[in-house]
């Protein structure tokens, strides 16, 4: 019999929460009928952590700020305190004994988790939903101190890793192997327990404008599908134009002419819109796609990758290849006599 009152009860609660209409009201459905733990609730999240590969150093003010909701079923009584840990996690190792793997033998900057700082009740306030609210703001200069990492040997991509530990007044702790997926990654709760601060570069100016390219080279890739036209090598010009996102723009060819040489009657349609240039750090990173259809045939993309080779002034030459295999060198200006940005690095071969 309790095994079938157990099993009505889920039943009854599943039902209540999916006749819910909106995330707030299956909340206010758990919480209101269940006895359970806690759940610290993420509102906002703030990355200002932005470093400069030219000073070596996080620019003036760089911080990463949370804003959280603790919830209980007693709206936030339970709330004793709230464990902070943090550790440096280096994303950008090389491989530095040269032996062809990125392994435990090479340099690595990571550090350990350790306490970073502890919150009370205290420093909570109510909020509009009547459960405690805080905003936890964490410095660069506090990060670098308390792991001790070199902040000249830093580089964009890394990150510090953020661990919350919940802990309530009748002795029960909940962090992330407590979560499960509607906790952790569900629309209303989205309550990891753990956060991981990625680390921005600086981006100086805008490279939105109408560049001139003259590609140098063309090979086309094996098997013959393309046919690329080495007497006449594509020059012309290509239009970047600035994205909601910090440092990412819509471009006009990802080919830089080179598509249209190399597939020349080859495909029915031919879309160049989904082409984005993205400034990563110190290089530029081709994303998006050309989507090609031929006769009537499903959609075909391809994808390019860019290696900067050499800046000079005014200009910046990058090899480039696709998905299929072509490959390509070409030279592209900046406009109005415009130089390309020192953080900008030439990558070796």
């Amino acid at each position: 019999m309790k095994r079938i009152i157990k099993y009505l009860n889920i039943l009854f609660l599943t039902g209540l929460i999916l006749g819910c209409g909106s995330d707030d009201k299956t909340v206010d459905v758990i919480l209101d009928s269940v006895t359970s733990g806690g759940v610290l609730r993420t509102i906002d999240i703030d990355n200002n952590l932005i470093y400069n590969d030219l000073l070596l150093e996080f620019d003036e003010g760089a911080n990463y700020t949370l804003t959280l909701e603790e919830q209980d079923n007693q709206n936030g009584e339970l709330l004793d305190q709230i464990e902070i840990y943090a550790r440096f996690v280096e994303n950008t190792r090389i491989d530095t004994n040269m032996d062809g793997v990125i392994d435990d033998d090479d340099d690595d900057l990571s550090t350990e988790e350790g306490l970073i700082r502890t919150l009370t009740a205290s420093d909570f306030q109510p909020g509009e939903r009547g459960v405690p609210i805080s905003v936890i703001t964490f410095t660069a200069d506090e990060f670098l101190t308390f792991t001790g990492v070199d902040e000249s040997k830093l580089q964009g991509k890394d990150d510090f890793a953020i661990r919350f530990v919940l802990k309530l007044k009748d002795g029960r702790t909940f962090s992330v192997d407590d979560a499960n997926g509607n906790v952790s990654g569900g629309s209303y709760f989205s309550s990891p327990y753990t956060y991981r601060t990625t680390i921005g570069c600086t981006i100086t100016e805008t490279l939105a404008g109408t560049y001139t390219y003259n590609v140098t080279s063309l090979i086309p890739a094996p098997g013959g599908r393309s046919q690329c036209n080495s007497m006449s090598l594509p020059s012309g010009e290509v239009t970047w134009t600035e994205d909601e996102d910090r440092g990412e723009y819509s471009t006009t060819d990802l080919s830089f002419g080179q598509f249209d040489n190399c597939y020349t009657g080859t495909f029915n349609t031919i879309n160049f819109s989904k082409g984005t240039i993205i400034w990563d750090c110190t290089k530029l990173v081709a994303d998006g796609e050309i989507i090609v259809e031929e006769d009537t045939s499903d959609e075909e993309e391809f994808t390019y990758t860019y290696k900067i080779t050499q800046i000079m002034g005014t200009d910046i030459t990058i090899d480039f290849s696709n998905s299929a295999g072509d490959r390509g060198t070409v030279v592209l200006t900046r406009p109005d006599s415009k130089t390309w940005p020192v953080l900008f690095k030439a990558e070796d071969d």
